[in-house]
């Protein structure tokens, strides 16, 4: 929990110190068990691919967001780390509110309503989205356009930025509490079309008979980065320059590639987080995007 991890750092520190002293008195070794500076922080994850989710045969946390956060946090930074898996995705920034975790390692996208509650590393991941629909794509939907007018049953994970855009589109839609709900609404037959994340939906849906995921497309600029509390600016500012080496070096690459991506999901260069927060989606997307 985050009142007993990441924000006792100064007892922690000196608890440790402590023990370092107590140890080379008491066996002449002054040996140090611990990787780094041993102190815990605890990660939340979310079940979808091919972000973040639990293996189902070795029951071991596994992504490329994940593959990321094990990498800076306690191969590069040295803590102690727990991950732990929140099924329903609106409960993702109200528990790192509460203290229930330190970050988020989810693929979350950065827009302006979560910079409100939560604090953002810096750009990793670039998504555009696509639609799962009835193999055949019987409807002929390839945006949220097409959807306007379309009447189908539609459906999109509740708080992510697919429901988000079709408010805004006014899109009458329902809304589920993890991607697997989605699916299986399709394939059940409930839904016509599940909008996600164009990666999401062919690493966890892609092969299913019957089924199709449509080409992707931008509707604005989304970007995924791993979110913090607003408070814990060290933290924030130890994992960024730890990811500035991983993105520079091409290491970054190599950890997400396993998961599907590639160079061209690679965030543009030159945005931040701030802009992502604070300036208009519009904007940034004929900034960054439509060159």
């Amino acid at each position: 929990m985050k009142q007993k991890t990441h924000s006792a750092r100064a007892m922690g520190a000196l608890s440790a110190t402590a023990l370092l002293a107590l140890t080379a008195c008491g066996n002449g070794d002054g040996g140090n068990e611990g990787d780094g500076d041993g102190e815990e922080l605890t990660i939340a994850l979310f079940g979808e691919e091919p972000y973040s989710w639990i293996d189902e045969e070795s029951g071991e946390p596994t992504g490329a967001t994940i593959a990321v956060a094990e990498e800076i946090f306690e191969n590069r930074l040295g803590y102690d780390i727990t991950i732990e898996e929140e099924p329903d995705w609106d409960n993702l920034i109200p528990g790192l509110t509460a203290g229930h975790w330190d970050v988020v390692s989810a693929g979350m996208s950065i827009t302006g309503e979560r910079c409100a509650e939560a604090a953002f590393g810096d750009p990793e991941l670039l998504y555009t989205t696509a639609f799962l629909v009835e193999e055949g794509n019987p409807h002929g939907v390839e945006d949220f356009e097409d959807l306007q007018e379309a009447g189908l049953d539609v459906v999109a994970l509740s708080g992510a930025v697919e429901s988000g855009w079709m408010e805004e589109e006014g899109i009458d839609h329902d809304t589920v509490g993890s991607a697997d709900d989605g699916i299986e609404f399709v394939e059940g037959g409930r839904a016509d079309v599940f909008a996600l994340t164009a990666a999401s939906l062919e690493a966890m849906a892609g092969d299913i008979d019957g089924l199709e995921v449509t080409d992707s497309f931008e509707h604005e600029l989304s970007i995924g980065a791993h979110a913090f509390l607003p408070e814990d600016e060290d933290l924030v500012e130890e994992f960024n320059a730890e990811l500035a080496e991983l993105m520079e070096s091409g290491e970054y690459l190599e950890l997400v590639e396993e998961f599907g991506f590639s160079e061209d999901e690679m965030p543009p260069s030159g945005l931040t987080a701030q802009e992502l927060c604070e300036e208009d989606p519009d904007e940034l997307a004929e900034e960054y995007i439509e060159d």
